[in-house]
């Protein structure tokens, strides 16, 4: 799936906000796909340009590391993300590898 690579994260760590110490862990990418038209009924939303959206990746620092190596290589740039279904959702699609797009 081709993108437009904005930034990635990934993160860990003790939560303590509840009182009760609690552990957490993150890691996602962000994105940008075209602005779509919103037309139905009496509504005519006309947009142009991108909207930023974000899917989780697998916690994996190598993986990670390739996100780094090519944003600091590259900045903003089109790359192709492999997907796989998520262990904890079934329903739902992570990133589970990168490469950049060759212009």
């Amino acid at each position: 799936m081709k993108v437009i690579l904005l930034s990635a994260a990934m993160g860990r760590g003790v939560s303590s906000k509840s009182g009760a110490a609690k552990p957490y862990s993150f890691s996602s990418i962000s994105y940008l796909v075209p602005e779509q038209d919103y037309i139905q009924g009496d509504h005519n939303i006309q947009k142009c340009g991108f909207e930023p959206k974000s899917v989780e990746m697998t916690e994996d620092q190598t993986l990670y590391n390739k996100f780094k190596q090519i944003t600091d290589a590259n900045g903003i740039c089109e790359v192709d993300l492999v997907l796989q279904p998520d262990p904890r959702n079934m329903s739902r699609n992570i990133v589970a590898d990168v490469s950049l797009v060759k212009q």
